[in-house]
């Protein structure tokens, strides 16, 4: 996010993901934090805060959430439970600025679409400490299948990795065209994300990186996985 050109913009409303942006996995340095939230603390500006993949970081101390150091009541903070707890229960969240809520509420016509039962569980799971403890557990397993796939994608050939400090995916950029690098890795049985297939224009550069995912893989499919690319990439 380049905040000279935000503020050219004109924009009053701006989304992130400083705590891991998708796809590119960035996270947001606390210097360029402060400086989105200077700019949104000029008139009635908002800044949404989509906290994506917050609670899986892997190196360095964790930085503090936009809104946890917002002092103008600008920040309109979202997230869910998809990764963290089961994308079947369909919970999200959003914690608003005071001033908003108000507004919100006077939107008495809005039904919430999640069981009543699932929300009630929820809070229980929150309030009764579960949540943080099996946070505690789910970020060793991640922790864990990360670390096997960093160290199985060392000797990979030449190739840099990317977006590895936090989350569920990471980067891999080489010398060969996407198509090259997603066909050869089809044929020996591993499927393989383009990074273009998450761009809304720029359709006429060539791209050369692939988006590894390893969240539903054992340890064991991962060096299955990454020593079948190594076979079609080698």
């Amino acid at each position: 996010m380049e905040i000279e050109a935000l503020e050219k913009s004109g924009a009053m409303l701006s989304y992130v993901m400083p705590s891991h942006q998708y796809p590119l996995g960035i996270v947001m340095p606390i210097k360029r934090r402060m400086e989105l939230l200077a700019w949104a603390s000029k008139g009635e500006r908002y800044i949404i805060e989509d906290d994506y993949d917050s609670e899986f970081r892997y190196k360095g101390m964790p930085i503090p959430s936009l809104q946890g150091v917002d002092r103008k009541d600008c920040v309109i903070y979202i997230g869910t439970f998809s990764k963290s707890v089961a994308p079947a229960i369909r919970i999200s969240y959003m914690v608003l600025p005071h001033s908003l809520l108000k507004r919100y509420e006077s939107y008495n016509y809005y039904s919430s679409t999640v069981s009543r039962i699932d929300q009630t569980v929820m809070e229980s799971f929150i309030r009764g400490g579960y949540f943080e403890r099996h946070l505690n557990r789910m970020r060793t397993i991640y922790k864990n299948k990360h670390d096997v796939l960093m160290n199985e994608l060392k000797d990979l050939g030449d190739f840099s990795i990317s977006g590895e400090n936090a989350g569920l995916h990471l980067l891999l950029t080489g010398a060969r065209e996407e198509r090259e690098l997603i066909d050869l890795a089809a044929k020996q049985g591993v499927r393989v994300y383009g990074l273009s297939d998450y761009y809304i224009t720029d359709t006429e550069r060539q791209h050369r990186t692939v988006v590894l995912g390893y969240a539903n893989m054992t340890e064991e499919e991962i060096k299955k996985g990454a020593a079948r690319l190594k076979e079609a990439w080698g």
